[in-house]
C-alpha cells in the first residue's frame, strides 16, 4: 500500500529504456530540452505503440488482448539469430576485415530500415500541430521525435549485433568488445544523425510538392549509395590463401570517403599498434561524430517548424498516364475490378507515406543484382564469358520486393477510409485485392524488372529472352500468393506505427529461402531439359490467368 501511494510500483513498471533515458537527462537538458516535457511526449508515443488498433469492425477484444505488446521488441530475437551467420568472421584471424564486414552490414541494415520504416515518422507534422499549440518548444518535440526513432533503431542494432559482440569478448578480448559496443551503438547514433540533418537541409531550402519529391530522391539516392558503398568495401580485402584463411587489405586515399572504415580504425590500433592510416581514420570519427552532433543541435528545432511547408504548395492535378489506362483496360475483367485499380494506382502516386516506406528499398532491389554482376568480373574476363545461369538468375533479385510491397500495401496515411469497404459487399472485396496486386505488378515490379532484363540482353542479345518472361511470369504468381498470404486485412485499412516497422524485413526472411529455390529450380529445368522453357511458359501463363481472373474470390 504505501509503495503505491509513494508510486514506487510504477517507477519499478518503467521499461528499460525509460531508465537508460533517465540517465541522460543532463545531456538533453545542456541542449536546451525541456527533460520532463519530452519524458512525458515520449512515453506517451511508446504506449501508443503498443496498442495496436482493429481494422476491422469485431475485432477489438482480440486487439485489447495485445494492446500492451509491443511487437517490434518482440521479433527482435529473428534478427539476433541471424547475426549468428556472422561468427564466420572469426575464421579470419584479422580484425580489420572483420568488422569492416560487421560495420558494412550494420550501416546497409540500419539506412534501409531508417529510409524505409522511420522517415515517415520524422516527417510527420502531426506534434507540430498537436502539441505545438501548447507551451513547449519546437526542440522539445524535435527531441523527443528523435528519441522515439533511437529507441528501436538501437535496439534494431543491438539485436543483428549481439552475436558478434559476444564473440568479440571471446576472440578478441576484452577491449575490443567494449570499443565494439561502443561504437555500435554510435553507428546506430550515426544514421539517425545523418538522416535528420539531410532532411532538414532539404526542408530548409525547398516547400510543398517540389520538396516531398526531393525527399524521395534523396532516399532512393542514399540506399543506392549504401550497396554501392558496401561493393567498394568488397574490394578492398582480396584473400590470399584460403587454406590459412590469409587476407591481404589494400587501401587507398580514396578509401576515406567509406565512413563505415573510420569505426574499423580504433580495431587497427588495438590489434596491429599505431599506424597513420588507422590514426587519420580514427580521427575522422571523432570528427565526424562531432559535426553531427553540431549539426543536429542547430537544426533539430528547426527541422519540426519547417515541417509545416510539406502541406504547402500547389497540388498538381493528378491525371492518368497512358500506362495506368491500357493496363487498367487490359488486366481489369470488369468495371468495378477497373474502379479499384485507378484508384490503387493514383494513391500510391500521391501519397508520401506509401512511396518514403517503399522506394528507397525498391532502388536497393534494383542496384543489389547489377553490383552482384560487375563484382563478380575478374581481370580481363569478358563479359560474355560469364557462365548463362549468372545472366538468367539476376532478375529474379527483383523478387526481394514483393514482401515489401505486400506490406506496405497494409498502410495508409488515410486508413480511416476503411470503413467504406467494410460496408461494401463481400464479393467487392476479390476485386480489390486483385486491383490492388496488379497495380503492384505493373507498376513497381515490371519496370524493376524491365530494367534489369533489358541490360541482360544488350550484353548477351535475345538468346535468353523466353527465359527472361518466365522470370517475370513466376514473378507475378509468387505475388499474388504472397499478397493472399499477407492480406489479413484490406489494403491501405491500417495505421502505420513505429513497433511494426520491422514487418517488411521479417517478411523477407522467411520469403526468401522458398523463392529462391523455386527460382534455381525453374532456371535448372529451363537450362537443362529440352523444350522445358515452352512448358514452363504455358504453365505460368495458365497460373497468371486464373489469378487474375478468379484469385482472391475466397
Amino acid at each position: 500500500m504505501m509503495r503505491e501511494v509513494l508510486g514506487m510500483d510504477e517507477r519499478a513498471k518503467e521499461p528499460v529504456y525509460l531508465k537508460i533515458i533517465d540517465k541522460l537527462a543532463p545531456v538533453y537538458q545542456k541542449f536546451g530540452i525541456d527533460y520532463r516535457q519530452m519524458r512525458t511526449i515520449l512515453k506517451m508515443k511508446m504506449t501508443m505503440d503498443s496498442r495496436k488498433e482493429a481494422a476491422v469492425q469485431g475485432m477489438r477484444s482480440k486487439a485489447k488482448q495485445n494492446e500492451e505488446k509491443n511487437h517490434f521488441f518482440s521479433s527482435l530475437w529473428v534478427y539476433t539469430i541471424i547475426s549468428v551467420f556472422f561468427l564466420l568472421l572469426f575464421v579470419y584471424d584479422n580484425w580489420i576485415f572483420q568488422y569492416t564486414t560487421y560495420f558494412s552490414y550494420i550501416f546497409v541494415m540500419l539506412f534501409s530500415t531508417m529510409l524505409a520504416n522511420f522517415s515517415n515518422i520524422l516527417l510527420d507534422v502531426k506534434d507540430s500541430e498537436l502539441i505545438g499549440t501548447k507551451p513547449v518548444s519546437q526542440k522539445t518535440i524535435g527531441a523527443a521525435k528523435a528519441t522515439h526513432v533511437a529507441i528501436y533503431l538501437v535496439s534494431f542494432t543491438f539485436a543483428i549485433g549481439l552475436a558478434v559482440m559476444l564473440a568479440t569478448f571471446y576472440f578478441n578480448g576484452i577491449l575490443a568488445g567494449l570499443i565494439l559496443i561502443m561504437l555500435t551503438f554510435l553507428a546506430s547514433l550515426w544514421s539517425l544523425g545523418l538522416t535528420i540533418v539531410m532532411y532538414a537541409t532539404v526542408l530548409k531550402h525547398f516547400d510543398g510538392e517540389r520538396l516531398k519529391n526531393i525527399i524521395a530522391y534523396s532516399q532512393i539516392g542514399l540506399s543506392v549509395f549504401m550497396v554501392m558503398g558496401y561493393y567498394l568495401i568488397s574490394q578492398i580485402f582480396e584473400v590470399i590463401d584460403p587454406e590459412t584463411f590469409l587476407v591481404e587489405m589494400n587501401l587507398s586515399v580514396g578509401h576515406a570517403l567509406l565512413f563505415p572504415m573510420w569505426f574499423v580504425a580504433p580495431f587497427g590500433l588495438v590489434q596491429e599498434g599505431f599506424q597513420t592510416v588507422y590514426v587519420v581514420y580514427t580521427l575522422f570519427l571523432l570528427l565526424g561524430t562531432i559535426t553531427i552532433a553540431v549539426l543536429y543541435h542547430f537544426n533539430i528545432d528547426k527541422i519540426d517548424s519547417n515541417l509545416q511547408k510539406m502541406n504547402k504548395g500547389k497540388t498538381q492535378p493528378s491525371n492518368r498516364s497512358v500506362l495506368e489506362k491500357v493496363a487498367a483496360k487490359t488486366l481489369s475483367f470488369d468495371s468495378l475490378e477497373r474502379a479499384y485499380f485507378h484508384f490503387t494506382w493514383q494513391l500510391t502516386k500521391n501519397e508520401r507515406e506509401f512511396k518514403t516506406r517503399l522506394y528507397p528499398s525498391i532502388a536497393s532491389a534494383m542496384v543489389f543484382p547489377v553490383v552482384m554482376f560487375f563484382s563478380s568480373l575478374r581481370g580481363d574476363q569478358p563479359i560474355t564469358a560469364q557462365n548463362t545461369l549468372t545472366f538468367l538468375y539476376l532478375p529474379y533479385f527483383t523478387m526481394l520486393a514483393i514482401p515489401m510491397i505486400a506490406v506496405a500495401t497494409q498502410f495508409s496515411v488515410n486508413y480511416k477510409g476503411r470503413w467504406q469497404f467494410e460496408l461494401s459487399p463481400v464479393h467487392a472485396k476479390g476485386p480489390f485485392f486483385r486491383a490492388v496486386t496488379k497495380v503492384m505488378l505493373i507498376k513497381i515490379l515490371l519496370p524493376m524488372y524491365s530494367v534489369i532484363s533489358g541490360l541482360i540482353i544488350i550484353l548477351t542479345g535475345i538468346t535468353y529472352i523466353i527465359q527472361l518472361v518466365n522470370g517475370f511470369l513466376l514473378m507475378s504468381v509468387i505475388l499474388y500468393f504472397e499478397m493472399k498470404r499477407s492480406s489479413q486485412e484490406l489494403p491501405f485499412s491500417r495505421k502505420y506505427a513505429a513497433s511494426e516497422a520491422n514487418q517488411g524485413c521479417m517478411s523477407s526472411l522467411i520469403f526468401f529461402v522458398p523463392v529462391f529455390i523455386i527460382s534455381f529450380i525453374m532456371i535448372l529445368v529451363q537450362a537443362f531439359v529440352p523444350y522445358a522453357v515452352w512448358g514452363v511458359l504455358i504453365g505460368l501463363i495458365a497460373l497468371n490467368i486464373w489469378w487474375m481472373k478468379k484469385g482472391f474470390n475466397n
